[in-house]
């Protein structure tokens, strides 16, 4: 396993462009980090989340924005405390299981955060519209920031790809220390999809992402907005 340093310096120098650009771009695209934040970032056995909690450090450190990260570090995790110490991440344990959004909330406002980081990626939030679509038979995206009982939760890696995100745990030597979550059977079956099909089209998955952007209301049968269902016959 690298070192604080080494790994620090390779999310701006190797994965300058695949990790750290796309980092920055969703940050500053979404509005997601400002002056006077208190943010709570969960510290567990996922590259994802070893990652962006790198990567938040770093931009603590560096970013004009004035902004305070909370480190907090899963309880009875011994191998996320080892990531965590090695790393040279400070923070303190969590009081339950950070990996679950509504206890998490909880831990944000204990620790007086307004807001809350979540370690989803690119690739998370393409799956998720489609298995949206597909199995649930509407259109719904993973925010970049969303409200959650008064905590925004924010997801600054939402651009960066789970296969950089693994090239980067397998550089720095922690891919064997961390343990990511097994899909279930539909995930699994979207993830199989998407690789088929962005065989002969290499901008499917953006091109998925961008389906909840700019979306035209005129060409959509119904749609809610303020908790309230509105329909393509009340235009016409």
């Amino acid at each position: 396993m690298k070192t604080p340093e080494e790994t620090e310096l390779s999310i701006v120098r190797k994965y300058k462009k695949t990790i750290w650009h796309r980092f920055i771009k969703a940050g500053r695209e979404y509005s997601l980090i400002n002056d006077g934040d208190r943010i709570l970032v969960p510290v567990y056995s996922s590259a994802a989340a070893i990652l962006f909690a790198k990567c938040l450090e770093r931009l603590h450190k560096y970013s004009e924005t004035k902004f305070e990260p909370v480190f907090v570090l899963q309880a009875g995790d011994k191998t996320a405390r080892r990531l965590f110490e090695g790393f040279g991440i400070k923070g303190e344990s969590a009081e339950g299981d950070i990996s679950d959004t509504e206890k998490l909330c909880v831990q944000a406002e204990k620790l007086q955060c307004n807001k809350a980081a979540l370690p989803d990626c690119f690739d998370d939030c393409t799956e998720h519209i489609l298995h949206s679509i597909l199995f649930n038979g509407r259109l719904e995206a993973l925010l970049p920031g969303e409200n959650a009982g008064g905590i925004e939760l924010i997801r600054a890696g939402m651009l960066v790809r789970r296969e950089d995100i693994e090239k980067f745990a397998v550089y720095n030597g922690i891919s064997s220390y961390t343990a990511e979550e097994t899909p279930g059977e539909q995930v699994s079956y979207i993830r199989r999809i998407i690789g088929e099909l962005k065989q002969n089209n290499h901008n499917l998955e953006i091109n998925i992402l961008r389906s909840c952007e700019d979306v035209n209301l005129e060409t959509v049968l119904s749609y809610t907005e303020g908790g309230k269902r509105k329909s393509i016959l009340d235009r016409l």
